[in-house]
């Protein structure tokens, strides 16, 4: 009986151990992975949006009209004294 305790012992040491972590910049490796793979999808999707139409409309500017702090304020809140 005492070799199955101990057996049953060192069975939940084994299945409570942590796996082993990665080896020393492995998570750099993915991460530049990642990032190069981003920066792919961002210029890529950067050439599609500079073939279409609304890319090539010209930039309307709208003009700026100051206005007053009682204009501000009076958004149609109530005031908090």
């Amino acid at each position: 009986m005492t070799i199955r305790s101990e057996l049953r012992d060192i069975m939940r040491w084994l299945l409570r151990r942590a796996d082993s972590p990665p080896p020393p910049g492995t998570g750099q490796r993915h991460q530049a992975t990642e990032h190069a793979a981003a920066q792919r999808r961002l210029l890529d999707q950067a050439n599609r949006l500079r073939d279409t139409q609304w890319h090539r409309q010209p930039i309307h500017a709208v003009t700026y009209v100051p206005t007053t702090l009682g204009q501000r304020t009076s958004d149609g809140t109530r005031d908090h004294r």
